[in-house]
């Protein structure tokens, strides 16, 4: 009983649901009556515009005419207007960029106090064992056209993984 009331109550609902879908078709029949009554209000309008105080159908051709030159005429203006000040904001951020390189541009040299180069830590006088073990050369990256020191390690970087190998 219950699977026969669940079944109609589906069926029911469905066939609500397509019949609310269907919309009314509009032929041209339906249109026609309304094209009669538009063509009818312009044909009084041509001949009575004087006697209900509205301008000649050339004068209001003329005023639509003279609107549309103004607003293109205005739209042209606000254009320009726009470009103009989106070119003057692309120059001066192009200064400012240029302005802020320049100060990045300042070189830095680090001074070793044992002599020799910078940053290599290690001098003529020093056994040759020592220098080669020293050889690193100065720690950092470039970036931006500049070298970034960064602080100098004691040990040899070492992978976090490290496979380890299987002899047979």
């Amino acid at each position: 009983m219950k699977q026969r009331s669940l079944f109609i109550f589906c069926l029911v609902t469905v066939t609500a649901g397509v019949a609310g879908a269907q919309t009314a078709s509009i032929t041209n029949a339906d249109l026609e009556k309304y094209r009669h009554d538009r063509l009818k209000g312009e044909r009084d309008y041509a001949e009575n515009y004087g006697a209900m105080g509205f301008p000649s159908p050339a004068e209001r051709n003329r005023r639509i005419a003279e609107s549309r030159s103004e607003t293109e005429q205005l739209s042209a203006r606000l254009r320009a207007e726009r470009l103009e000040l989106e070119r003057l904001d692309a120059f001066r951020h192009a200064e400012s960029m240029r302005a802020a390189a320049q100060q990045r541009q300042q070189v830095y040299v680090e001074q070793n106090s044992q002599g020799g180069w910078p940053g290599y830590g290690w001098s003529y006088g020093t056994p040759y064992r020592q220098r080669l073990r020293n050889f690193r050369g100065q720690s950092g990256y470039f970036a931006g056209g500049q070298f970034w020191p960064t602080p100098r390690v004691r040990h040899s970087p070492r992978p976090m993984l490290v496979q380890r190998r299987h002899y047979r």
